[in-house]
């Protein structure tokens, strides 16, 4: 008896083969070098063939004949919607949803193989290790081009994800090593090692990481996969974090699985030791390429990871995946310009800054920010509020809100329901929802700030430019003076002098150091100029 709920197949075969011989030949007349067509042509052809009722053994000898041309395009389609601006332009968001259609026809396939397994077909039930770790490895990738992304797992991931869990579990092959070079990885995984990333992937908050972070965690997750473990008790001594599984819901993990029909727990006790022991070696002067954690980070930034991905699952089990609802507004203006002039800033007026910003904008964005100083507001929205605590901030930004697309570390400008002033943030967690609107969450920057004109004198021309820069004076504890200017700036600039907001005297500041980079601005500290 059939155990997966899979579509039925049928007699009449709609693909443009049948097998693997005839699978080889049709790609070999595809366009491979068009990435695009490829993938809508593997798609529709895989959804045809997923259709078609042949035996498990052809099904599955003929989806690895496929299997190497899926990942090529994968990979090539990936470059159109990795860490843009959200919301995606409707060409990124295209190239996402086709790219994510490619694996899950493809997990699919490998799905019907996987029912035949646990209904002991004779032809395809020793392949059962193999299988079951293709299916996870399919939806692995749908999942890594969401989290490339920045965009939600589409509903039901999770239920597939523990069911074909369930179905391991079943057929005892959670422990098997298979070969798979296709993922660029570890020569071998377990299906085991393959669930427990997953998993591991999504508490490690992937929509908070920028492109290298969630490149290295990938990398040290791969090492350290097949250290879990998946108990159907917890384990409850002292080195021990087991985070609790509810194997019959649409969710990651269960906080509380009081109601929950197949509980299990994944021990993740192993890899916080092994996060623990590289920190120990790094603090003893070791370099992270030594250790095998990678060359893109500095050792600083590796230690910050390190202890941000242990103290994510440790916090894992404690987490809760219910959706909040917003309990307020607030009106937000978004980008270092909007910033500018809530805050009463004026002067950029007339100024090449205009042109200048418009054509990055361009660029970077899709779009042209059109700047008004005579209405500072034009550029507000209104975004929900879900929550607030210590200094962080949790939106809803609406769909269809705007035309700004939004990039992580971007800065923001908040009004909160109930407060006169403009508080400033930087996004700090990015996330588009299958509705369309953003998840957004702010840290918010404890200083006030006031507006100032960044004056450049550009190298090597020496043509003048106006710029929006915020200003954070000195505090009574001796902390410095600093302020926010367009990212890049400093790097073009000639020399830089600042004016106070509609002022024509200087303000008697230079930039000294560069204190933070966010996504679209840097924030300097300031000396006194000589």
């Amino acid at each position: 008896m059939s155990r997966l709920s899979l579509p039925a197949t049928q007699e009449l075969n709609r693909a443009a083969f049948s097998d693997a011989d005839s699978a080889t030949r049709w790609l070999a007349g595809q366009p491979q070098a068009n990435a695009s067509a490829m993938s809508a042509e593997i798609a529709r052809q895989l959804e045809a063939f997923n259709s078609f009722t042949t035996s498990p053994r052809n099904r599955f000898k003929t989806l690895e004949v496929l299997r190497k041309a899926i990942f090529a395009v994968s990979n090539e389609s990936q470059r159109r919607f990795e860490y843009r601006p959200l919301p995606l332009s409707p060409a990124e968001q295209s190239a996402l949803d086709l790219t994510r259609r490619l694996w899950r026809f493809c997990a699919l396939g490998y799905l019907h193989c996987l029912d035949a397994c646990l209904d002991h077909d004779e032809s395809i039930v020793s392949y059962a290790s193999r299988v079951a770790h293709r299916v996870l490895a399919c939806l692995r990738m749908e999942q890594l081009d969401c989290y490339l992304a920045s965009m939600a797992l589409d509903d039901g991931f999770w239920r597939t994800l523990h069911t074909v869990w369930k179905a391991v579990e079943q057929l005892g092959v959670a422990r098997e090593a298979v070969s798979d070079r296709l993922l660029g990885e570890r020569a071998e995984s377990t299906p085991r090692g393959q669930y427990g990333m997953i998993l591991m992937l999504h508490f490690a908050q992937p929509y908070t990481l920028s492109r290298g972070q969630f490149a290295a965690i990938v990398r040290w997750l791969a090492r350290w996969r097949e250290q879990v473990a998946v108990l159907s008790m917890p384990d409850d001594s002292p080195k021990s974090c087991c985070i609790p599984l509810d194997l019959s819901s649409d969710k990651p993990a269960g906080c509380h699985l009081q109601h929950a029909e197949v509980e299990r727990w994944l021990s993740v006790g192993n890899v916080l030791r092994k996060i623990r022991q590289r920190l120990d070696l790094l603090a003893d002067g070791q370099s992270p390429e030594s250790l095998k954690l990678g060359s893109g980070l500095s050792s600083e930034a590796v230690v910050t990871l390190l202890k941000a991905l242990g103290n994510n699952l440790e916090q894992a089990r404690y987490s809760s995946s219910d959706q909040a609802q917003a309990s307020a507004s607030a009106t937000v203006a978004i980008g270092l310009e909007n910033a500018f002039y809530v805050l009463g800033g004026k002067g950029l007026k007339g100024s090449s800054y205009s042109s200048l910003l418009n054509r990055e904008q361009l660029a970077v964005f899709d779009h042209v920010v059109q700047d008004s100083e005579d209405n500072r507001d034009s550029q507000a929205e209104t975004w929900g509020v879900m929550g607030e605590a210590a200094g962080e901030v949790q939106l809803l930004r609406p769909a269809g809100s705007g035309a700004i697309r939004l990039i992580l570390k971007g800065l923001l400008a908040l009004k909160r329901a109930g407060r006169e002033d403009y508080s400033l943030a930087l996004i700090s967690s990015l996330r588009s929802n299958l509705d369309g609107s953003l998840s957004v969450s702010a840290s918010l920057i404890p200083f006030e700030a006031q507006p100032l004109v960044a004056e450049l004198r550009e190298k090597p021309s020496g043509k003048l430019s106006r710029h929006p820069a915020l200003l954070f004076s000195s505090d009574e504890d001796g902390t410095p003076p600093s302020v926010i200017v367009p990212a890049g700036l400093p790097g073009r600039a000639l020399t830089v002098r600042f004016y106070a907001s509609g002022e024509q005297t200087p303000f008697g500041f230079r930039l000294a150091a560069n204190l933070e980079r966010g996504g679209d601005s840097e924030r300097w500290s300031l000396e006194r100029e000589k």
